[in-house]
């Protein structure tokens, strides 16, 4: 993998390596947020996961993926 910016990181690592990194990510996430996309058996060819947020979410829309800002409620 390549750290394309501070934190951002790309490559293509095989499905076990790539679940092995996400359960490390999101277990040790204090403050910040993950998210990964990764090949998946979908209409665009990737799926995307989050951790660490409430705010964003993946949603899918008619067999289309979107990351979808959530409303928070206020007190």
């Amino acid at each position: 993998m390549v750290e394309v910016q501070a934190g951002v990181f790309v490559g293509n690592p095989s499905r076990r390596i790539r679940d092995l990194l996400w359960q490390v990510l999101s277990d040790r996430i204090d403050s910040g947020q993950v998210v990964m996309v990764e090949p998946a058996q979908t209409e665009q060819g990737w799926a995307v996961r989050t951790a660490g947020t409430d705010r964003w979410a993946p949603v899918d829309f008619d067999g289309v993926t979107l990351v979808a800002r959530r409303r928070m409620q206020k007190p």
